[in-house]
């Protein structure tokens, strides 16, 4: 099974390779964590503050590119159609504060596949990338992309996210590395990741 799952809602022009990209991992950094999966649109419930900390990044100049582990796809516990709804009800969320993300990346893979987008490996985040800046743009998306060329880091991409995989896979990938307490919010970490002199917390 080739790359992640791409969730893109609304049409992206691409080109934008000055802007840097907040990668952010979604369960217990955007939306509350939950003891397995979130397995329904009605189960996925925003962490206060992020709505207004996703819109002040994007005031700040940065694109959103939300990356998450969704291993429950290979699993075999629900199917790409699935997610999207998930996502679908995330988008929706975030709607009415102008602050969805420009695109969302889910890994489907187990552990032990070996696939290069999995968290701790920065795949993701390079595809993120090479869409996000390439010139040509990308149409709306509701598909497996398969495996191509990664876009190299600009000098402040960030990543966040709750656990030593998320910050691995962007110490990887060259993004300042941000550790945040699992269902704490983003809006707390927000002045640190404006701070361009702040270089992360990296890998312990």
């Amino acid at each position: 099974m080739d790359g992640p799952v791409v969730y893109a809602r609304r049409p992206f022009t691409g080109g934008r390779t000055d802007a840097p990209i907040a990668f952010l991992d979604r369960d217990g950094v955007l939306n509350m964590s939950l003891n397995g999966y979130v397995n329904q649109p009605g189960e996925l419930r925003l962490i206060s503050g992020t709505g207004a900390a996703m819109r002040a990044l994007r005031e700040a100049g940065f694109l959103l590119c939300v990356v998450t582990n969704q291993s429950a796809i290979e699993r075999g516990h629900w199917d790409d159609d699935r997610l999207h709804l998930i996502h679908d009800r995330l988008d929706d969320l975030l709607k009415h504060e102008d602050a969805q993300p420009d695109l969302v990346l889910a890994c489907p893979h187990v552990p032990w596949e070996g696939c290069d987008c999995r968290k701790p490996e920065p795949g993701m985040l390079g595809l993120g990338a090479r869409l996000l800046r390439s010139v040509e743009g990308f149409g709306t998306m509701r598909q497996r992309w398969k495996r191509g060329d990664h876009a190299p880091p600009h000098a402040h991409d960030v990543m966040v996210g709750d656990r030593r995989s998320d910050l691995e896979a962007g110490v990887r990938y060259g993004a300042r590395s941000f550790w945040i307490k699992r269902d704490r919010g983003l809006e707390t970490l927000l002045p640190r990741l404006l701070d361009t002199k702040d270089t992360g917390d990296g890998v312990a």
